[in-house]
């Protein structure tokens, strides 16, 4: 009897796996026709595209792969649509700057975001606004905001923005009418955003005249506690007369006639008559 069952239970659980990997199969199909006829590319799948975002919908699935991944250029900027295997099928938009503040917008029926860094804004036609940067959002939701959030199609359940990329989720299965109106949704969220504020570079310090047999100061050290470099002496121009320094006197130079020193007589030279004694007669 138990062994009935469990061969009963068996059968039946590779006959959903049949029907699942038919249907996954199926809809790989489906999305490279309507790539191809789109002029977009098409790849079965990217391990580490999902590793890419982490918010939202794609908050803590590194773990899962991209499936039926389809890249391509809509409002001159690129996007790229996938599968997050069963959980959701994702539209990424990439702008052409990133920024440092981050919105999400999502249904009223949608549970809110688990990040820690986004606060509630307030909610904008049938969706709720989140943000990291609450004074930016404010000016950013302006009508034309407004009038996005009510012409957003109902299956484009949450928008979000991380960098330089704008997403937006809909359920699996969806066909690709509603992938091409995704896809604008997602491209007009991403031409409102481009208003946020860039992403601020940390300011490094100029190091193309830095010597490096000398320590780098700090960014703000005053400048009397900067060592100073030592000073060489500069080479005199040509043609210029040069001046005698103090010191030990410099030699004569060679062929030019020795000038009498006062001091002691200088003796006579060889072979020369020596001058009378002091004292002695003369001749």
């Amino acid at each position: 009897m138990w062994f009935v069952l469990a061969l009963i239970a068996l059968a039946g659980a590779c006959a959903l796996l049949y029907f699942d990997r038919s249907r996954r199969d199926q809809t790989g199909r489906v999305r490279q026709i309507w790539a191809k006829a789109q002029g977009y590319t098409y790849d079965n799948v990217e391990e580490k595209l999902p590793g890419q975002f982490h918010r939202a919908a794609l908050a803590k699935q590194e773990y899962l792969s991209a499936i039926d991944v389809v890249k391509g250029e809509r409002r001159g900027e690129s996007f790229i649509l996938f599968d997050l295997e069963e959980t959701a099928t994702i539209v990424a938009v990439r702008r052409r700057v990133g920024s440092d503040v981050d919105i999400d917008l999502r249904l009223k029926s949608t549970p809110p975001p688990k990040d820690s860094d986004l606060e509630l804004l307030g909610a904008i036609g049938p969706r709720v606004v989140f943000a990291t940067d609450l004074e930016i959002a404010r000016r950013v939701c302006d009508q034309r905001m407004v009038a996005f959030t009510e012409s957003v199609p109902p299956h484009v359940n949450m928008l979000w923005s991380e960098g330089e990329w704008t997403l937006g989720s809909l359920p699996i299965g969806s066909s690709g009418r509603e992938w091409d109106s995704a896809i604008e949704a997602v491209a007009r969220l991403s031409g409102i955003l481009h208003v946020l504020p860039p992403v601020t570079e940390p300011r490094g310090l100029d190091r193309g005249h830095h010597d490096p047999s000398r320590p780098r100061l700090r960014e703000g050290a005053p400048a009397e506690a900067r060592p100073e470099r030592p000073t060489s002496p500069r080479p005199p121009a040509p043609g210029a007369p040069r001046q005698q320094t103090s010191g030990a006197p410099r030699p004569p130079a060679p062929g030019a006639p020795r000038q009498q020193t006062s001091g002691a007589p200088r003796p006579p030279a060889p072979g020369a008559p020596r001058p009378p004694a002091p004292g002695a007669p003369r001749p």
